[in-house]
């Protein structure tokens, strides 16, 4: 089951669910509830993401829903889908072409080495007193306790830097890292309404993007270029006066 929640970013719940429905088979939300020891409300709200995510379906019968678990073979189609995804966002900012001679640089980080190898770049290429602009990954990302572990930590060098932050989360994450984030100095935080999902984080300061995507195998990629720098702050300053405060 922790397979699920690290590799596919289900929640807890959502593989504890998934992997009761792949042993029992068909079966109602009343018996989900009573042998899973789940809340009524979380089943419910679990049982809702997985039938989005394509993992979970159901039939009507006289005594209402049975639930079934789609094959196994659904995760593999999942990661397909939201590699091509990836492909199709780095294929668009290749297109982005700057009207000036600016020669454009990038780099690629893969694994957790790579992801926090990337996170200590930001810090340290980033001025003392600089603004770090962040567009956040949705809730199911940080299920992961040692990304939350280690972002806690990073931004304590970012505070000795009185680097300034500024968040635009998934609302979802309001008591996990959206938490760890209010309580942190320099730091303001936003939230994109219920619905807002994204596999993937953008951070800009300064000439640099930094572009999180959260897979099997994570990846980051980082571009350096004033003018798709520039481009992506506004993009930001729109959202930020478009969503709510905490």
């Amino acid at each position: 089951m922790e397979e699920l929640v690290n590799l596919f970013g289900l929640t807890k719940n959502e593989a504890k669910i998934y992997t009761y429905l792949l042993k029992k088979g068909s079966t109602t939300t009343g018996n989900i509830i009573k042998d899973t020891n789940i809340v009524n409300s979380r089943v419910y709200d679990s049982l809702n993401n997985l039938i989005k995510k394509g993992l979970v379906s159901y039939t009507l019968q006289k005594n209402g829903k049975h639930y079934n678990a789609e094959n196994p073979k659904k995760f593999q189609e999942i990661e397909d889908e939201r590699e091509k995804k990836a492909k199709a966002i780095i294929n668009d900012l290749i297109r982005i072409k700057p009207n000036n001679n600016e020669e454009i640089n990038s780099a690629v980080y893969e694994g957790i080495p790579g992801f926090k190898t990337a996170f200590e770049k930001i810090v340290d290429d980033c001025s003392k007193g600089e603004t770090i602009y962040i567009l956040g990954f949705s809730e199911q990302t940080y299920a992961i306790q040692s990304l939350r572990n280690f972002l806690i930590k990073i931004n304590k060098k970012s505070v000795q830097k009185q680097q300034k932050l500024k968040l635009i989360l998934d609302v979802l994450t309001k008591k996990t890292f959206g938490k760890d984030r209010e309580s942190e100095k320099n730091t303001e935080v936003k939230y994109m309404p219920k619905g807002y999902i994204s596999p993937a984080a953008i951070d800009i300061f300064g000439e640099y993007v930094y572009i999180f995507l959260w897979d099997k195998k994570p990846y980051v990629f980082m571009i350096k270029s004033k003018l798709i720098a520039d481009s992506f702050k506004h993009y930001f300053k729109f959202l930020w006066t478009t969503v709510a405060k905490k």
